[in-house]
């Protein structure tokens, strides 16, 4: 039986509070970046993986609601989960580049030695590159780019697009811009919607999307 207490405990140290089996969320976490680690097991409990995730829960619920709307049918049941929902998730194996699929064998090591690795991998590989992201903007400079220890690779591009829209929006970016930043990515967002979605279309509709939103908010006010 695994003993995650060891882990807790040392995350705890660095700002990390259990939410669930497994699951860590920063108290350091702003209200529009909130910051969380998700480790699992596998290979008959023989490996250990963990990725780092960021999220900004409005952008997320509209990336979700984009993919369900102009995805394809095959992701109707998707839904945004409040407490923990979050897509934008990376190796932090990759990070500290870890043995085979960025995994730990832990079959002769301590939930102790776990702790200490994982904990030494957060504290001086992975703070440097999230600990400061706290604004939506930040999380904007993150996800357009293209880059270790956060690729396109490896995330689904329509929701990730769909986000960069979201928090593009509200820093005042024009749709044209928006466009232009994202049409690079197009091969990476046809990985994120049904066979048969042209990402030229998607890309289309969550830009047409992003206006009605923020028409909408505008006649609330």
């Amino acid at each position: 039986m695994f003993d995650e207490k060891p882990i807790t405990l040392g995350l705890a140290e660095l700002g990390y509070r259990r939410l669930k089996k497994r699951t860590y969320k920063a108290s350091w976490s702003s209200p529009d970046v909130e910051h969380f680690l998700f480790s699992s097991l596998h290979a008959g409990r023989r490996r250990f993986s963990c990725d780092f995730g960021i999220r900004n829960p409005p952008a997320e619920q509209f990336a979700l609601e984009c993919v369900k709307l102009y995805g394809g049918p095959a992701f109707q049941s998707i839904r945004f989960e409040p407490r923990d929902g979050c897509s934008m998730r990376f190796s932090l194996g990759g990070l500290a580049r870890w043995g085979t699929l960025w995994s730990l064998d832990i079959s002769d090591m301590s939930e102790a030695t776990l702790a200490d690795k994982v904990t030494g991998v957060v504290r001086d590989l992975l703070f440097p590159v999230v600990r400061s992201l706290l604004a939506p903007a930040d999380l904007f400079s993150l996800l357009i780019k293209d880059a270790e220890p956060c690729p396109w690779l490896g995330v689904s591009g329509a929701l990730r697009a769909a986000m960069i829209v979201y928090l593009g929006r509200g820093m005042g970016i024009q749709t044209g811009e928006l466009e232009s930043l994202l049409q690079p990515y197009l091969r990476e967002i046809i990985g994120g919607v049904q066979r048969g979605v042209a990402p030229a279309y998607f890309l289309a509709q969550i830009l047409r999307h992003g206006r009605l939103s923020e028409d909408d908010i505008a006649l609330r006010k």
